[in-house]
């Protein structure tokens, strides 16, 4: 079968096809970035760090720095990113303002994930950001409980990274 040379089409296309990978596969990235140089300086782009889906990628491996990745993610604005970080403002840290914002905008950028949870708790939210309608502040406190857990148990399970360090 012959192989077809992603290089002989145009760099609007190639930096389409190179943020496709990153968003549908991030071991793929790193196998396209191994290619050539053109491929290395395509998978730099800050539109391909906006594509990632951070839920696909393998917390596993802790080889690339994590940090970077995370940072440069949430600088360009990366939906998964941000939903990440709204969830953890709102539930764990009780910055309810800026956990909102933050799952709106993973919201907007039609992060299905977000839109849910931004649905949802905008929802349950009174519109003065002082409590839940129709739940006590106990029963709050209890979501936002078990909330932590989740993250807690998350971390621990898949070696996600330390969210508090990344910011």
């Amino acid at each position: 079968m012959d192989q077809f040379p992603i290089l002989s089409l145009p760099p609007e296309v190639q930096g389409l096809v190179v943020k496709l990978v990153a968003h549908n596969s991030f071991e793929d990235l790193f196998r396209l970035r191994a290619t050539c140089k053109a491929m290395c300086s395509l998978a730099d782009d800050e539109d391909v760090y906006a594509s990632f889906d951070l839920f696909k990628y393998p917390w596993r491996l802790n080889g690339f720095r994590l940090r970077y990745l995370l940072r440069r993610c949430y600088a360009q604005g990366n939906p998964s990113t941000l939903y990440i970080k709204g969830v953890e403002y709102f539930y764990r840290r009780n910055m309810y303002v800026e956990g909102l914002d933050l799952m709106k905008r993973a919201a907007d950028a039609r992060f299905e994930r977000a839109s849910y949870t931004y649905a949802m708790t905008s929802k349950l939210w009174d519109d003065d950001g002082d409590h839940f309608r129709g739940f006590s502040r106990d029963y709050v406190a209890k979501i936002g409980l078990l909330v932590g857990l989740f993250l807690r148990d998350f971390k621990a399970s898949t070696g996600h990274p330390n969210f508090e360090t990344w910011r």
